[in-house]
C-alpha cells in the first residue's frame, strides 16, 4: 500500500452516552479509495462523523496528510486531581480545521440550505478550498450538464438526485485532498443513479482518494481498493477488490447462509 494519506488508529466514539463504534483501524493510502460495506443502522455513518470531527472522538488517533486531526487521549483522560479539563474543553476535534485540510465530508441525505439557490449554493462551496486547487465550477458543471439548467432554481425545488448532483459539486468544489460520500445514490431512481454513479467513477479516475458508503456492491467495486466490513460497529473483516464476493456473499459473511 501507499504512503497513507488518512490513517485511522484504535478510534472508538459515539453519541453520549452510547458508544456506537470501538477499536477502529483503517488507513487509504495516497491515490486509494476504499469502501466501507455493512447493516444499517451498525455505526457506519456515525463513523464517517467522527472522522470529520462533526463528532468528536472518544479515544484513538486520526491522522490525515501527517497532521493529527484530534486530540490525543482517551475523552475524560485529562485530569489534575479532581479537575477534569475535558470539561470545560469538549471539542477533542475541530471540524473546520479537518475541511481546511482537505478531508471533505459529503453527507448522507444531501444537507442543503433549501433557500439558496444552486449558483449561491456552489459560490460558497468554494470557501472550504483554503487556497488549495482543485475542480472548477466548469469542471462540476462538465460533470453534472443537468446542473447549469438548474442555477438559479431553489435547492427546495430540485429533484432529490439533482440535490445529491448539487451536494457532490458542492464538496468538489471545496478542492478536497479526500472526499468522503455517505451513501451518495441512496433512494434515487435508476436512472440517476446510474448517471451519479458514473460520474463519481469519473472523480475517482483523476485519482482522488474516496471513502465510499453504498450498499451496490458492483458499484462500490469500480471504485475502491479495498473494502471494510463492518459489522456491529466493528470492522469485521478487509478485502481487497479482487476478494470480493459480491453481495450475496457479502451478506453471507455478514448473517450467514440462507437455508
Amino acid at each position: 500500500m501507499a504512503d497513507p494519506i488518512l490513517q485511522v488508529t484504535d478510534l472508538s466514539g459515539g453519541y453520549d452516552p452510547v458508544q456506537i463504534f470501538r477499536d477502529i483501524n483503517l488507513s487509504v493510502g495516497a491515490g486509494e479509495s476504499i469502501g466501507i460495506f455493512g447493516p444499517n443502522g451498525h455505526g457506519k455513518t456515525t463513523l464517517l462523523k467522527t472522522l470529520s470531527g462533526l463528532i468528536d472522538p472518544w479515544s484513538g488517533d486520526i491522522r490525515f496528510d501527517g497532521q493529527q486531526m484530534n486530540r490525543s487521549g482517551a475523552r475524560g483522560s485529562r485530569r489534575w486531581q479532581n479537575f477534569n479539563y475535558d470539561a470545560i474543553t469538549r471539542r477533542r476535534m475541530d471540524p473546520k480545521t479537518v475541511a481546511r485540510a482537505g478531508l471533505i465530508h459529503v453527507q448522507q441525505g444531501n444537507l442543503l440550505f433549501p433557500e439558496l439557490t444552486v449558483d449561491e449554493t456552489l459560490s460558497i462551496s468554494t470557501r472550504a478550498a483554503s487556497g488549495r486547487q482543485g475542480w472548477s465550477r466548469a469542471d462540476v458543471l462538465g460533470l453534472f450538464p443537468r446542473l447549469s439548467e438548474r442555477l438559479v432554481h431553489k435547492i427546495r425545488f430540485l429533484s432529490g438526485g439533482e440535490r445529491q448532483m448539487v451536494s457532490v459539486a458542492a464538496g468538489l468544489l471545496s478542492a478536497p485532498r479526500m472526499l468522503i460520500l455517505d451513501e451518495p445514490t441512496l433512494g434515487l431512481s435508476p436512472k440517476v443513479r446510474s448517471e451519479l454513479c458514473d460520474a463519481i467513477v469519473t472523480v475517482r479516475e483523476t485519482g482522488l482518494p474516496i471513502i465510499l458508503i453504498d450498499q451496490d456492491v458492483a458499484f462500490l467495486e469500480r471504485i475502491i481498493d479495498r473494502l471494510y466490513l463492518f459489522d456491529h460497529g466493528r470492522i469485521s473483516r478487509v478485502m481487497e477488490r479482487d476478494e470480493i464476493p459480491g453481495h450475496e456473499g457479502l451478506m453471507a459473511m455478514l448473517f450467514g447462509e440462507v437455508t
